[in-house]
């Protein structure tokens, strides 16, 4: 046995004696003693260790063996997935007026017609082929809940199909919250509602100068006020866009919502994140103060600022680990309201990586234009132990600073700055120690 290519190890910064060993492939953290890390760079494991160490991605059988499993772990990934995921814009209408909107000019009141639902049904039902567990339908606007009659006759015509095949229908919106009520949660609830993304960008002044309504009234108090009645009803997932002037501004929302009743446990999730800069002429958003790149250096102190100050108040985040590009997945696709066909919801509307439509199909030459694997053919990916972390990285992002998909976005200059301070603040809040459990068994 020997280990994983795809470790990483930090001297335990409280505990010299000790060193943080994290596995890249499997999200696995364990702190040992330095003299045990020794042993198993020489290969020295204890029989009763081999298993757990083995089960938790330690150690492999071959490194050579290991990193040919690594090219094909997206292939194992599609292989195995249980589960046919249709992110759904139903129109491009919306009351709100951000700022920085990645659809941009794109919004106004073209929305699905009955016809292109019908089809996008008719299109569902053949991809969701025997075997599959969950349709997971993740709808999208403009804002989602101006389409909602649409919402529920899609869920209607697919609930039933896919019961009648042993599986479970589950709708996810990303809404920007402000006609999210008890009475359209309640509604949505029966057809398979399974949680509900709203962003708030921090403070009120903040937020409301970020995301106002389109009449430019402020939409924070609607919106808090709506979460506030709803978050007991169905999962919430809170999300927020920072810059590098405010995202120290951000956390204290926490405070504002847990004083109105949405207190950590009826969060489901907290993922602040930044506002990418969109340099495309489909959007024409004139917007200037994002960026285009996790590897700005202001990025590592935010993110680890942020990061702290949400587990210090006992929010969930998400945990650290691998995940994969909805490009690279085979069973996950984007429809827009007219039904044409694309990988990622942030790419509709780009003509040049539309992938079909919901008449003909997808077409397979996509692989050749999102430059699927191209991170197979980077020697400097193949090699790193950050790869199962990034897998290339983000494809939009790619392509907004470069005007192409064809370079991977690498990531491993933001991990090697902040991977070991990340995995400290898991030690403390997520697992409740400063050195973690040193038997492998734990």
């Amino acid at each position: 046995m020997e280990l994983t290519p795809y470790l990483v190890s930090f001297s335990h910064p409280d505990v010299p004696s000790h060193v943080m060993l994290f596995a890249t492939k499997t999200g696995a953290l364990i702190v040992l003693p330095q003299e045990d890390f020794a042993d198993l760079q020489q290969g020295r494991v204890d029989k009763e260790n081999i298993e757990p160490l083995r089960g938790m991605g330690f150690l492999v059988e071959n490194i050579v063996q290991e990193r040919q499993a690594i090219s094909s772990y997206l292939d194992e990934i599609n292989r195995l997935n249980p589960n046919l995921t249709v992110a759904i814009i139903l129109g491009l209408a919306c009351n709100f007026a951000c700022r920085y909107c990645f659809q941009g000019e794109q919004k106004g009141k073209k929305a699905m017609t009955d016809e292109t639902a019908e089809q996008l049904v008719a299109y569902i039902k053949k991809r969701f082929t025997p075997g599959k567990k969950r349709l997971q339908l993740q709808l999208y606007g403009g804002e989602p809940l101006l389409y909602r009659q649409r919402i529920i006759g899609l869920a209607a015509q697919l609930k039933p199909f896919v019961e009648s095949r042993g599986g479970d229908l589950t709708i996810d919106l990303v809404s920007n919250g402000s006609l999210l009520t008890p009475q359209v949660v309640d509604e949505l609830n029966r057809w398979g509602l399974d949680g509900v993304k709203v962003t708030l960008d921090g403070p009120p002044d903040n937020h409301n100068h970020f995301r106002p309504f389109k009449n430019g009234a402020p939409s924070f108090e609607t919106i808090v006020n709506n979460l506030a009645k709803v978050c007991t009803k169905t999962k919430i997932r809170l999300g927020g866009n920072y810059t590098s002037d405010n995202f120290r501004s951000f956390p204290p929302i926490l405070d504002t919502l847990a004083a109105r009743g949405i207190t950590p446990g009826r969060l489901e999730l907290v993922n602040f994140n930044i506002v990418m800069q969109i340099n495309d002429t489909v959007a024409n958003n004139d917007y200037h103060g994002g960026c285009c790149t996790i590897n700005e250096p202001w990025l590592q102190e935010a993110s680890l600022h942020i990061r702290e100050e949400v587990f210090k108040r006992g929010y969930p985040l998400g945990e650290l680990g691998p995940e994969p590009c909805a490009v690279e997945v085979d069973d996950a696709f984007s429809v827009n309201y007219d039904g044409s066909l694309y990988k990622c919801i942030t790419l509709v509307g780009h003509e040049q990586f539309k992938i079909g439509d919901i008449w003909q199909g997808i077409d397979e030459g996509y692989q050749a234009t999102h430059h699927l694997g191209h991170w197979q053919r980077e020697e400097k990916c193949r090699e790193c132990e950050y790869l199962p972390l990034c897998f290339g990285g983000c494809r939009y992002m790619a392509y907004q600073r470069d005007g192409s998909m064809a370079k991977v976005d690498c990531r491993k200059p933001f991990f090697k700055t902040t991977l070991e301070k990340m995995l400290m603040q898991d030690l403390k809040y997520r697992y409740g120690t400063e050195t973690a459990p040193t038997d492998p068994a734990a």
